[in-house]
């Protein structure tokens, strides 16, 4: 094996004849995790190197047992291990996202519907684990640096505390995240399946509120919060009795809150396409998803148009593709243009935005798309191609126009036929990655107009909050042309 100065591998290093190194994911205590390329598969793994030496080595070997006894579309797939004379290799799927933890460090605490989202997949993981054995396995580390936001789903990560009940109270340690472990794991009392809910119950506090609970730091008055409250009660058996019974609680109030009711096997799917070269598509597009995914519904960005701009902005961002074929390009998932004759293996977003460039003519054939927007050139020479193009597509579902990138003395007029209430100026912007508080007021605009924020005031409503909220998108220049 080869190795640099640090005792580390290095790059481009061929492991076992196959897993060809890329570069170094992370390290920890007991060892590194890096990136590798597997040559005859043509697929990305995770490969944790744990130094045979290592205080925590036998820990890993049971981890990897664990792992290998496992299958869950929320636990990484073990696809080998390893060894030579000084380490052992474990060989896992490959996780694009960021961590609960740096969601939250990134964006601030999540909205309920978020929130509910990840806590029903949460059960779900633990759930599986507590039945998938002859005796529950216990997790006993739900904590936010534990668990992978990917692609919309939730991952459960690091399995070095997990085993089954059994274990956990036979062993002499007792292990814990300080504002997450249980009661009963700082005072040596029985484990059990109430310990995961009491960290459950921790872990939706400091989704829902941007900070981990401690002492006596009141739990919201609301529908959620009393939830979070049964979980986290310190008497273990007034807690709920089992993780069914909180997943159906969660259930039970997303269904009467959830932006996309009961329904998240199919995306709401968003499109954006150009009348013409030059008109601002893509940047229009990124914004978009930027504000989406910043808001906490978690979006993909489709390229549906050959310019690979994706795969440059990857380059540039050093971004490598998943197993999925999307690359994460400043926190944003983008899935490039790949053609009709790729087939890559499926993955569902809650909200997908596809951009397809000048391509407009190929959204006709597009019977799943819920609201299109037609972006139109701002200056009067653009004006001949928009109208051609609005033409053809008004009859399509959801159908709207976004005016971009208007100069001076230029008055945009939809013709005849075209609804105006679906007409919007979009605000001068220069970095699609950082929209400012006008740009997010209009992507909000146009996201509720398509039905992602069924639950936003509805801009015409003659509540105080919907008169400020109409009256602050006209002040910016938003609402020029509903009020021709």
């Amino acid at each position: 094996m080869i190795l640099d100065k640090g005792g580390g591998l290095i790059e481009n290093t061929v492991l076992f004849g196959k897993y060809q190194l890329i570069r170094t994911l992370g390290q920890g205590q007991r060892g590194t995790v890096y990136l590798v390329f597997h040559q005859e598969l043509k697929e990305y793994r995770a490969m944790k190197q744990v130094p045979k030496s290592s205080a925590g080595y036998e820990q890993f070997k049971k981890e990897a047992l664990l792992l290998t006894s496992l299958s869950h579309p929320g636990i990484p797939i073990v696809y080998d291990l390893e060894e030579d004379n000084s380490s052992s290799y474990l060989i896992e799927e490959y996780l694009e996202g960021d961590t609960l933890f740096e969601l939250v460090k990134n964006q601030g605490y999540l909205n309920r519907e978020t929130v509910l989202s990840i806590g029903i997949q949460v059960c779900d993981l633990v759930h599986y684990l507590h039945s998938a054995g002859q005796t529950p396995i216990l997790y006993l580390d739900l904590q936010p640096k534990n668990l992978l936001f990917c692609h919309g789903y939730v991952k459960l990560l690091d399995f070095d505390h997990a085993g089954s009940i059994y274990e956990a109270n036979e062993s002499l340690f007792r292990y814990g995240t300080p504002g997450f472990c249980a009661p009963e794991q700082r005072t040596g009392g029985a484990l059990g399946t109430y310990t995961d809910v009491y960290q459950i119950g921790a872990l939706l506090y400091y989704l829902s509120t941007g900070h981990v609970k401690d002492g006596e730091d009141p739990i919201p008055d609301t529908a959620l919060g009393r939830i979070i409250e049964i979980c986290a009660r310190e008497d273990k058996n007034r807690r709920y009795p089992s993780i069914p019974e909180l997943k159906q609680e969660l259930e039970t109030l997303y269904s009467q809150t959830g932006v996309f009711k009961n329904d998240q096997s199919s995306s709401l799917i968003l499109a954006l396409a150009g009348s013409r070269h030059g008109v601002g598509t893509t940047h229009l597009a990124i914004g978009l998803a930027c504000c989406l995914n910043q808001a906490g519904y978690k979006t993909l960005y489709e390229e549906r148009n050959p310019s690979g701009d994706v795969r440059a902005m990857a380059l540039r961002c050093r971004s490598s593709m998943d197993s999925y074929g999307i690359y994460q390009v400043n926190r944003i998932p983008m899935k490039p243009y790949y053609g009709e004759s790729v087939c890559l293996k499926p993955v569902s977003y809650p909200v997908v935005i596809r951009d397809y460039g000048i391509e407009w003519k190929t959204v006709r054939e597009a019977e799943d798309i819920r609201a299109l927007w037609l972006v139109h050139g701002g200056k009067w020479w653009e004006q001949e191609a928009g109208a051609r193009a609005m033409g053809q597509l008004n009859q399509c579902q959801g159908f709207g126009v976004v005016y971009n990138r208007v100069i001076s003395g230029m008055k945009p007029d939809p013709p005849q036929g075209i609804d105006r209430s679906r007409c919007l100026q979009a605000p001068y912007f220069g970095d699609p990655w950082k929209p400012g508080q006008q740009e997010k007021a209009f992507f909000e605009n146009l996201a509720y107009m398509a039905g992602v924020f069924r639950h936003k005031a509805k801009a015409g409503e003659k509540s105080e909050k919907g008169q400020k909220r109409q009256a602050g998108w006209k002040r910016r220049g938003i609402w020029k042309l509903r009020n021709k």
